[in-house]
């Protein structure tokens, strides 16, 4: 085991080339110095936005899912509500905003669980915050952008564990949401 402080296990950057930068992500080349003195290079840094997902709950302890396309992996399948924090925008009122916009409800209470997480820090600098929404209302139509088509519909507890045994709820980052929120408010975690 390597007992030096984490201070000398750090990375130089010695160089940044960039690649692709534009609305949705700036794409870099460093060279970087190891602690040791080997250089790697390139080293491919992704910035994107931060991004929230929702575990959103029903009275009846149902959980919301949006049903969409993912055009690179060419897949269709269920998700939570998600999306981008906008620049200069707190990630809880992120949350809220894509909740209404993906499908039409609204919360009255509520919370953020786990700290940020990163979706991949290996590659990427950004982070992902994870809420739960309860005490829902529908405050109208879904406002979509140009890019999504989403359907939603509430399944319980067991349904979505039974969806990732599928395939049809497989998207990591998702998963992780849920049982961080399943964990903090004890909803269902039994396949149907």
């Amino acid at each position: 085991m390597n007992n030096l402080p984490d201070s000398a296990k750090r990375w130089k950057r010695k160089s940044r080339k960039e690649l692709v930068k534009d609305r949705w992500i700036s794409l870099y080349a460093d060279e970087c110095e190891l602690p040791d003195g080997h250089i790697v290079e390139p080293f491919y840094v992704l910035e994107e936005k931060e991004w929230v997902h929702v575990v959103a709950v029903a009275g009846d302890g149902a959980i919301l899912l949006t049903r969409l396309y993912r055009y690179p992996a060419d897949w269709f399948g269920w998700e939570l509500p998600c999306g981008t924090v906008d620049p200069g925008e707190d990630p809880l009122e992120a949350a809220k905003r894509e909740l209404k916009e993906e499908t039409g409800h609204v919360a009255a209470t509520w919370q953020q669980v786990g700290g940020p997480l990163y979706p991949n820090p290996a590659r990427q600098t950004n982070r992902m915050y994870c809420f739960i929404a309860t005490d829902l209302t529908n405050a109208g139509p879904q406002t979509l952008d140009v890019t999504e088509d989403i359907e939603f519909e509430f399944v319980p507890p067991a349904e979505v564990r039974n969806r990732m045994s599928t395939g049809e709820f497989c998207h990591a980052l998702h998963i992780a949401c849920y049982f961080l929120a399943a964990d903090a408010i004890g909803i269902g975690t039994k396949v149907a």
